[in-house]
C-alpha cells in the first residue's frame, strides 16, 4: 500500500510540472504533499514526511494568495501576484507550522488548515 501512495505522489508531482497556470499547479502540489505525507508516515521515511509537512502550508498559503490576487490567465496579462509586504507570512513561520503539523498529526492539521483557509476565503469575498 505504501508503494502505491509513493507512486501516486510522484505522479502528482509530475502533473504539477506539466501545469501552465498557478492555481492548478498549486492544487496538484497540495495533492502531492498530502500523498507524500501519507507515504512518509506509512513507510517511516521521516525526511519525506517532514519536507512535505513543511511544504503543505506554504502551498496552501500561496494558493490562497493566488486566489486573492486573481492570477492572470494569459501571457499578455502577466502581473505580479506577490502579497503586499504587510500581508506576507515569512517562510520561517510556514516551515515551523509544517513541522508542528507533523508533530500534531496530519489529520488534525488538515482540519485546522481548512478551517483557517475557509475563513480567509470568507474574508476576501
Amino acid at each position: 500500500m505504501s508503494n502505491l501512495l509513493g507512486y501516486a505522489a510522484s505522479l502528482a508531482v509530475l502533473t504539477s510540472f506539466l501545469m501552465r497556470s498557478m492555481v492548478p499547479l498549486r492544487l496538484a502540489a497540495i495533492l502531492s504533499n498530502i500523498l507524500f505525507i501519507s507515504f512518509g508516515y506509512l513507510a517511516h521515511i521521516h525526511p519525506v514526511l517532514l519536507l512535505h509537512t513543511a511544504l503543505l502550508p506554504i502551498n496552501i498559503a500561496r494558493l490562497s494568495a493566488d486566489w486573492r490576487g486573481g492570477v492572470s490567465r494569459g501571457a499578455a496579462q502577466v502581473r505580479s501576484v506577490t502579497a503586499p509586504a504587510t500581508g506576507r507570512i515569512p517562510h520561517v513561520w510556514l516551515f515551523l507550522l509544517g513541522v508542528a503539523a507533523g508533530s500534531l498529526g496530519i489529520r488534525t492539521f488538515i482540519h485546522v488548515a481548512f478551517v483557517l483557509f475557509s475563513q480567509c476565503r470568507e474574508g476576501v469575498a
